[in-house]
């Protein structure tokens, strides 16, 4: 293990020359970026020249800036590991239980919205898991619109649907460690306009989550509830866990999650 810290004038002019002389070629090897990505591009830039298996976290640093990052690294072929990703394993392994059991996967063709409380106003990880679940299911994206309070998307299925989503920052009295972390979801499916055939799916990271979620005229509906484990861990924590995967590319969903990610977030300047 070698740590570097310094500020980017002495890394620069000696701290990178001894990691050359450190580096053995025929051992893998991961770069862990443990700080923010606005932060001294060009040492960043010239680590990942190198051959070496990324972990970045996207919770820190601007969106735009870490999606400049991930784009540029999908496109050379490096090995990304996101902990802002990583992060979201409990969501992602919670909203695809629901849908286990045979009898609900009809739900999956008549969902019309969806709503992502976060903590504070970083996007990146909500971004995630909207792109994740379209990805999943199909839908193709359409408009991305920003107004004081939340950040509005619309896709559209193969059969011409729309589908609403929006992302919803929340100011909490105590924050995440994690920028941005997603602390609710609520999906709607309409099957019919009998609104008992209906369905309200909520996840939560706190059972107060799931109640805030249940208003706005959703208890006609069959209501499905879930309340997520808190991911809030130490990156240390996430680091190591990574490590014992020894994941040494990048995962496929989040390959395609960071695609449509793009397509999303370049849709602000349309």
């Amino acid at each position: 293990l070698v740590v570097i810290r310094g500020d980017s004038t002495s890394i620069s002019h000696k701290g990178l020359k001894i990691i050359d002389e450190l580096s053995i070629e025929e051992l893998p090897s991961w770069l862990w970026w443990n700080g923010s990505l606005d932060e001294s591009p060009e040492i960043f830039e010239y680590f990942t020249s190198h051959d070496h298996r990324l972990i970045i976290d996207t919770a820190l640093g601007s969106p735009n800036r870490c999606l400049k990052v991930l784009d540029q690294l999908m496109k050379s072929n490096k090995a990304i590991n996101d902990l802002n990703w990583v992060r979201l394993k409990n969501w992602r392994e919670s909203l695809a239980m629901i849908f286990d059991p045979p009898s609900r996967r009809s739900i999956l063709d008549h969902i019309t919205d969806i709503d992502i409380d976060i903590a504070g106003h970083h996007m990146l990880q909500a971004l995630f898991l909207i792109s994740w679940i379209s990805d999943k299911l199909g839908w193709s994206f359409l408009i991305v619109e920003r107004d004081k309070e939340s950040i509005k998307i619309d896709f559209e299925r193969i059969n011409g649907e729309k589908i609403s989503t929006s992302i919803n920052p929340l100011p909490l009295g105590n924050p995440s460690i994690h920028l941005g972390q997603v602390i609710g979801l609520r999906l709607i499916s309409k099957i019919s306009d009998f609104k008992k055939d209906n369905h309200c799916i909520i996840l939560g990271c706190e059972s107060v989550e799931c109640m805030r979620l249940e208003a706005g005229g959703m208890a006609d509906m069959e209501l499905i509830e879930q309340v997520v484990p808190n991911s809030f861990s130490t990156s240390e924590y996430d680091v190591s866990k990574l490590l014992g995967s020894s994941r040494g590319n990048t995962s496929p969903l989040f390959e395609n999650t960071i695609k449509i990610a793009l397509q999303i977030f370049n849709g602000f300047d349309n």
